[in-house]
């Protein structure tokens, strides 16, 4: 794996970010909205609450993604609030719908640990993944990466109890 991750702390505005996290909080989580795999290998790997795709949110989203990556949207393929409190690692690639697609996490409410982050791994050998990278947990943290060639996954599994993690995902093909 050809680790590519950028990571910016306070990366929303601080009063959208405060807005975001409690209507993050009060949101109705669905395990229908974005289903993770292909054919008959689909699973649900998190709940979420789909965001409008030309609403103000994804507008401030871009303004910040343009300000502290240098990239702007050309594609958005699909744009996200999560709740995540697995208890085990689920490695995985997502879904990818253009080229060069990067993928987005924006970390909101959950325990600032390392273990409400995201590990990175490489595939060793069939279904045999090694941590290569951890990300750390931490409010208005935002973490990208592309989106073809990363397994990652929540590393809530070992956390001390079930408490969520609350994020936002972001998916798109940038302008070249």
């Amino acid at each position: 794996m050809n680790v590519d991750i950028k990571i910016k702390d306070n990366f929303l505005p601080k009063e959208l970010f405060e807005k975001v996290v409690k209507q993050s909080t009060t949101l109705e989580y669905s395990s229908k909205a974005i289903v993770s795999g292909y054919g008959d290998e689909k699973q649900h790997v998190f709940l979420s609450n789909l965001i409008k795709k030309n609403g103000n949110l994804i507008k401030e989203i871009e303004k910040s993604i343009k300000k502290h990556f240098n990239l702007e949207i050309e594609n958005l393929h699909v744009a996200a609030f999560t709740c995540v409190s697995t208890k085990k690692a689920t490695p995985h690639t997502d879904a990818s719908l253009y080229p060069n697609e990067k993928h987005m996490i924006i970390y909101l409410h959950g325990d600032s640990n390392l273990n409400s982050g995201t590990g990175f791994y490489n595939l060793t050998d069939e279904n045999v993944y090694d941590l290569n990278t951890a990300v750390g947990f931490f409010p208005n943290r935002a973490v990208i990466f592309n989106a073809d060639e990363c397994w990652h996954s929540p590393l809530i599994y070992t956390a001390l109890d079930n408490s969520p993690r609350f994020s936002i995902i972001v998916w798109f093909q940038p302008k070249k």
